[in-house]
């Protein structure tokens, strides 16, 4: 009997650990198409209510420079707060004549702003859309220190 108690024991205590588990720092999604990757990043996973936390945005075109200058936008979506800016310009130039220079990346920031109260399971996120490409950085949303 104590080893069948054990054993449930064991299991409620690995499933609830699985559940439980803690946010990404990092993520990223690449294009259909593999031309480019989207990146969002933050130094930490969690965030107090009414609280920010920067997220770096990147945007890489994997093939190098592109041929001609390329422009486009990047969308972000907050749940359980605010972010801003909502969108970001992408404009990579291309090489000139000689094939010097051009770019393959962009990287700027967003602020996520949490909402003043925890949301129902103290979980926030902030999406973020480059073609059909989607990126999803989840936030734990911490209790104030009392």
């Amino acid at each position: 009997m104590k080893t069948y108690a054990l054993l449930l024991l064991t299991a409620l205590v690995c499933g609830a650990t699985l559940s439980c588990s803690e946010p990404e720092n990092i993520v990223s999604s690449s294009t259909e198409n593999g031309q480019f990757r989207l990146t969002l990043e933050a130094d930490k996973n969690w965030v107090r209510p009414r609280g920010d936390l920067p997220i770096r945005v990147r945007l890489e075109r994997l093939g190098g420079p592109p041929r001609e200058s390329f422009f486009g936008e990047i969308e972000l979506i907050a749940n359980g707060g605010s972010v801003s800016p909502s969108s970001l310009d992408v404009e990579l130039s291309a090489p000139d004549s000689t094939g010097a220079g051009g770019e393959s990346a962009i990287e700027s920031w967003a602020v996520f702003s949490a909402s003043s109260s925890g949301s129902v399971a103290d979980r926030a996120d902030i999406s973020a859309f480059f073609g059909d490409a989607l990126a999803t950085l989840k936030i734990r949303v911490v209790p104030a220190a009392e």
